[in-house]
């Protein structure tokens, strides 16, 4: 079993292990050109196990142990070795099991002594140390420092000694028993398969190839049989040749070409020059045989390259001088500078060996011995070593002769198995595992990975068998990683497909598998203690590679036979059942932790562990979110989520749910005295849902729970166990709200008296508590508690208003500050309550549709509490209004706005701005804004006759900057539109005319008018139909047309003439005012008459004056009374060139008189300025309509 043989040899059986079938069916196989042929059948019987010297060796071993015994160091040490073969399930017992375990020992030892170090070598290095020691001078420990895998005689019997827990003088004797043991016949058996891809070598572009091969450290030399014309030769020739050692030896084959001689047909063949040269060389090279340009390439082959006795593989032909062949390095068959071809070859490696113990499963128990012995090491040292600096020669991860390599299987499709991803956990076969932070991924150290090899090789154990080892083996253990156990199991599964198990191997696979099933489901049983959520980064490859594991069992149809799961179902339905039963268990356990169904305990107690429970359940909840549910839906298609979520719920809502309304289902007046009581002594009610109770506790944890199984589909939310959990606790909703309201009445009292305005925080605090879904009570708790809240802020804004209105009738010198601290902090606290009361009803889920009259009762409260907020402003700008005269009066008089801004409005504002919230701060500032506006409007209208227009312009340059002050861009101000007032634009606009001088204000007085006649009005008395326009000589040209549609006064039509002046005459003192002539009684006269005025466009007062148009009734004993009025402005008018026909059309322009002065801005203006001459004489010529 595991040897590739039937049965073993007689030989074996009695102390030797003989060659495989297999072996020696190549043995037979024709060699063709070999120069010396080997047997591999030994030349005479071995003696039998129990004969006279190998029995007196055993003999003398016994009594020079118990010689060694004596010591009490001896006796220690073999407590020890006693203590680990114990813990080894395939240890020793009693005396004749030590004999086994030294025999075990000494066969191992066997193996590597003889098959990894050559006895010469040994025996050299003996007396190398031997004499350095005589000399007195000590070793170069750095002289084999260049050859890192040369592992010595004493690294190996130190680690057989730590495997085995054996001591010193155990050790030395078996090195002197293995010494003299006949060291084993190795054999390798080569097979060339076949070449492809030649480079050719004759006139035909073909090459002639044979193969040509050696083994170093033998004389034996193996030549294949030559192919003609054949650039992708076959030649399946096999070879064998015994070979001392394997640690240095070298396979080289050279590919070579064989010329042919010149025959009489091939010269007639002949086509030119070119290949008869050819034909010479090639003849030439005949008479040469050795010659290195016939060389088509090397191939060399370490052997130490042969993992589990054999090798299969293509290899890259590369080119070599002869002499050079054994100095080829390692990968340079891998190499290749120029294509020479490829060639597949086969290898096999058979030993003969002189062995205490026969059978493979000893290789099982050596095994178990090194995985242990490296577990237990690794546990130990990454515990006293983990952060600190490692022992070089330690180390599992160091270089030298400690260096990891991969624990790899391969056959003859070289499959490897070794490193994967990491996880961690906890097994039951080796509790000192626990310790470790990641899983074993299979490596070990160079040592022990060349005892185990040695040891294969000597049992003869094939890659199948050897494989299928370690899957038994490691899969014993949880620190295994499950990435490894998947690449065994994915090779062993091949081997199966390939046939390479015999019917008693393949009992022990199922036997295995089912043994590993199991484990992984009661693993899955115990999820939290094995994969824990809190080292994710370790469980979740673990976790992922299980499952992996388990569904290809199940898909391969090689291990789908064995039928090694528990039950016939598939494995999701399996690893499902498996997680249920977890979490019953957890459930259980967690119940009983908390003693929640102890019959003694009371309902306060079970409150507590109800709290207690429900926080386990959503900490597990929050676990399997973050990780396993992932997981499993990924690898097992399992909801994970959804099975956890639907059961923890129902299991927990049928145990608070007959809880709360147990606790709560009390008569109401004992409810109401408990409820004063615990107000009384100002102590937590347990029960109410109250932050920091167990009732808020609880509901709370149910609120996280509920939003983890949100993103589940609804039909899991109907099957949930906590749905509509909010009821349950209205009966703690009710209990609050009563407390709530007597003790924030105590508190707002005994706050306002204390001058400590800290209250509408504490409510805040109360609010916060209510933030809980619309099923917590319905409208009718909802709407009691609105009201009441309601009448608390009242309450609170009556009591606040009077403490600061006491305050601000004490303060008699307000020229500090407008505000002081204290009042502030009211005003904030009232607007802080108010702006809360108005978002009660979105607190509280009422809808404004279906509760009108619960609104109407917020807004007001809210508008009762802004409404005292702004008459206590009201009152303090009243007190300060004397200061904010004087300074806008000084700013006025003096033209700077700095006595205003900076010595009374600045600093003071600053500190409101820190003190106040915005919203107040913006309510005083508007207050102080408006009050500013009504002092300025009371200066402009008591100085308006008395100051000139200079005084006014500095008026306005203090509004412009007062207004810049309120409106700063950093957005700490007013808004400008909000300061930008009626009463603000009035002033503005008037102070614009109070600043302008008086020929400006008669020349807006016309604009105004122009502005006017330009909108549709229904009192027009006349139209004017005239054409003006600027020469480009420098002239202005009038022309009056006509009139028509003239009104009647009297009832009977005048005689009219048209007055034209150019206005305000001030800004043109030399320019006449012409007349045209009188036209009697026509309802449309014609006049027909040109003016010209020696003005230009670029002339001053063009640009604002006006030209006015007087059309006036003719009386003969009195100046014309006015018919109506019109004026165009001067810089309307366009620049045109005479000579044109015409160079301009006809304007028709609407007449009327004047409205009242009051209707002017500029008229306003002129009226204050009754010192001013011109002012005066232009009002008392200005006609007016009657």
């Amino acid at each position: 079993m595991g040897q590739a043989a039937l049965k073993p040899s007689r030989a074996a059986v009695l102390g030797q292990v003989d060659v495989g079938l297999e072996a020696l069916f190549m043995l037979e196989s024709r060699e063709e050109h070999s120069t010396v042929v080997v047997k591999m059948v030994p030349t005479s019987l071995p003696l039998p196990r129990k004969i006279k010297h190998h029995q007196g060796r055993r003999i003398c071993r016994t009594h020079s142990i118990r010689e060694a015994e004596e010591t009490a160091e001896e006796e220690e040490e073999d407590q020890s070795l006693g203590e680990v073969s114990l813990s080894v399930t395939s240890g020793y017992g009693g005396l004749q099991c030590r004999d086994m375990a030294e025999d075990h020992l000494a066969d191992v030892y066997y193996s590597a002594f003889h098959l990894h170090l050559s006895r010469e070598a040994l025996l050299s290095e003996a007396f190398k140390i031997s004499a350095t020691t005589d000399e007195g001078v000590n070793a170069n420990p750095q002289a084999n420092s260049s050859d890192t895998t040369r592992i010595t005689r004493e690294e190996l019997l130190r680690t057989l000694r730590d495997i085995f827990g054996v001591n010193e003088a155990m050790v030395k004797l078996v090195d002197e028993e293995v010494q003299a043991r006949e060291p084993p016949r190795m054999t390798l058996h080569i097979n060339i398969h076949e070449a492809k891809e030649l480079r050719p070598k004759t006139p035909k572009e073909t090459s002639h190839p044979y193969c040509f091969v050696r083994v170093s450290g033998c004389s034996e030399t193996f030549k294949t049989r030559v192919l003609n014309n054949d650039l992708s030769p076959s030649w399946e020739s096999q070879f064998s040749t015994g070979i001392p050692a394997l640690r240095d030896a070298k396979l080289m084959v050279e590919v070579w070409h064989e010329p042919q001689e010149a025959g009489v047909e091939q010269l007639k063949g002949m086509r030119d020059i070119r290949e008869f040269s050819r034909l010479v060389r090639d003849a030439a090279a005949n008479i040469q045989m050795n010659e290195m340009r016939n060389l088509l390439g090397t191939v060399t082959v370490p052997l130490s390259e042969m993992k589990d006795q054999s090798l299969t593989g293509w290899y890259n032909l590369v080119k070599s001088k002869e002499e050079e062949i054994s100095l080829i390095s390692q990968r340079e068959s891998f190499r290749a500078n120029k294509k020479r071809g490829s060639l597949r070859l086969s290898l096999k490696l058979s030993t003969v060996s002189q062995l205490n113990l026969i059978g493979p499963h000893w290789f099982d128990a050596f095994l178990k011995k090194v995985v242990l012995y490296y577990l237990e090491y690794r546990s130990s040292y990454g515990s006293v070593k983990r952060g600190g600096k490692r022992w070089r020669d330690r180390s599992i991860h160091s270089t030298g002769s400690a260096n990891i390599t991969s624990i790899s299987t391969s056959s003859t499709k070289d499959c490897n198995v070794g490193s994967g991803n990491s996880s961690s956990g906890s097994s039951f076969e080796n509790e000192t595992f626990l310790s470790l932070a990641t899983p074993w991924n299979g490596s070990l150290s160079n040592t022990i990975q060349v005892l185990l090899d040695h040891y294969a090789a000597t049992l003869n154990l094939t890659p199948p068998f050897i494989t299928l080892s370690w899957w038994k083996i490691t899969s014993e253990f949880f620190i295994t990683e499950q990435s490894f156990l998947g690449q065994l199991l994915k090779t062993i599964q091949g081997y199966m497909a390939e046939e390479k198990y015999s019917e008693e191997e393949i009992q022990e696979i199922r036997s295995s598998l089912r043994k590993w099933t199991s484990t992984q489901f009661n693993r899955l049983r115990n999820l939290i203690t094995y994969f824990p959520a809190s080292n994710k980064f370790v469980s979740c490859p673990q976790l992922e590679g299980m499952l992996r594991n388990l569904h290809a069992i199940e898909a391969n149809p090689e291990t789908r036979q064995l039928k090694v799961f528990p039950k016939d179902i598939s494995v999701n339905e399996q690893v499902s059942e498996a997680l249920t039963d977890y979490l019953k268990i957890w459930w259980e356990s967690s119940l009983k932790n908390r003693r929640r169904n102890s019959p003694t305990a009371t309902e306060d107690q079970q409150l507590v562990a109800a709290v207690g429970v429900t926080g386990e359940v959503y900490t597990f909840l929050s676990d399997v979110c973050k990780f396993y549910h992932d997981v499993f839906s990924r690898e097992a298609k399992i909801s994970y989520l959804r099975l956890t979520y639907i059961f923890l719920t129902s299991e927990l809502g049928a145990r608070v749910r007959p809880l709360l309304l147990k606790i709560y289902d009390t008569p109401s007046k004992e409810k109401h005295t408990h409820a004063t009581s615990s107000v009384k002594h100002d102590e937590a009610d347990r029960r109410a849902l109250e932050a920091g109770t167990p009732v808020w506790q609880l509901y709370k944890k149910f609120d996280s729970i509920q939003k983890i199984g949100e993103n589940l589909p609804d039909e899991v939310q109907l099957q949930t166990g906590i749905r509509g959990y909010h009821k349950w606790f209205l009966g703690g909703v009710i209990r609050w709200q009563e407390r709530m309201l007597v003790r924030t009445r105590a508190l707002v009292t005994k706050d306002v008296e204390r001058d400590e305005f800290e209250v509408a925080y504490t409510i805040n605090d109360s609010w916060q508590r209510l933030a809980w879904a619309d099923e917590v009570g319905g409208e009718k708790v909802a709407k009691r508690l609105l009201q009441d809240l309601c009448g608390l802020g009242t309450l609170y804004t009556k009591l606040v208003m009077a403490k600061l209105d006491s305050s601000l009738r004490e303060e008699t010198v307000p020229d500090s500050m407008f505000l002081p601290t204290q009042t502030c902090i009211g005003l904030n606290n009232i607007e802080y309550l108010r702006q809360e009361i108005d978002g009660l009803p979105t607190l509280l889920k009422l809808s404004n549709d279906d509760d009108k009259e619960q609104f109407s009762v917020v807004k007001k409260t809210s508008s009762k509490m802004e409404g005292s907020l702004l008459l206590f402003m009201d009152n303090v700008i009243k007190k300060i209004k004397p200061i904010l005269s004087r300074a806008v009066v000084g700013s006025c008089d003096t033209g700077n706005e700095a006595q205003l801004l900076q010595e009374v409005l600045d600093d003071r504002l600053y500190v409101l701005l820190r003190r106040l919230d915005d919203s107040n701060f913006q309510r005083f500032l508007l207050k102080i804004w408006k009050a500013l506006i009504l002092i300025f409007c009371s200066i402009v209208e008591s100085n308006s006759n008395k100051r000139n227009a200079e005084y006014f312009k500095n008026v306005c340059k203090v509004l412009e900057r007062t207004w810049y002050f309120f409106t700063p861009t950093d957005r700490r101000g007013l808004d400008p539109q909000e300061a930008h007032c009626t009463e603000y634009q009035s002033l503005q606009k008037t102070l614009c005319n109070l600043k302008m001088p008086t020929e400006s204000l008669i020349a807006k007085y016309y604009k105004e008018r122009y502005e006017e006649l330009q909108r549709a009005h229904s009192s027009y008395t006349a139209e004017l139909i005239v054409q003006a326009f600027f020469k480009r000589t420098g002239k202005l040209i009038v022309e009056v047309v006509m009139a028509r549609n003239i009104c009647k006064p009297s009832g009977k039509l005048p005689d009219t003439f048209v007055q034209i002046k150019l206005v305000p005459s001030e800004w043109f003192p030399n320019i006449s005012s012409p007349k045209t002539k009188n036209q009697k009684r026509s309802d449309a006269p014609v006049f027909q008459e040109k003016f010209e005025f020696p003005i230009s466009p670029t002339d001053h007062g063009v640009k604002s004056g006006h030209l006015l148009f007087i059309l006036k009734n003719h009386q003969i004993f009195q100046s014309g009374e006015a018919i109506g009025e019109t004026v165009i402005p001067l810089d309307g008018l366009p620049s045109v060139d005479t000579s044109m026909a015409s160079p301009v059309q006809n304007k028709v322009l609407n007449m009327n008189m004047p409205k009242a002065g009051d209707d002017y801005t500029s008229i306003k203006a002129l009226q204050f300025r009754t010192r001013d001459k011109r002012a005066v004489n232009f009002l008392q010529k200005i006609p007016t309509r009657s």
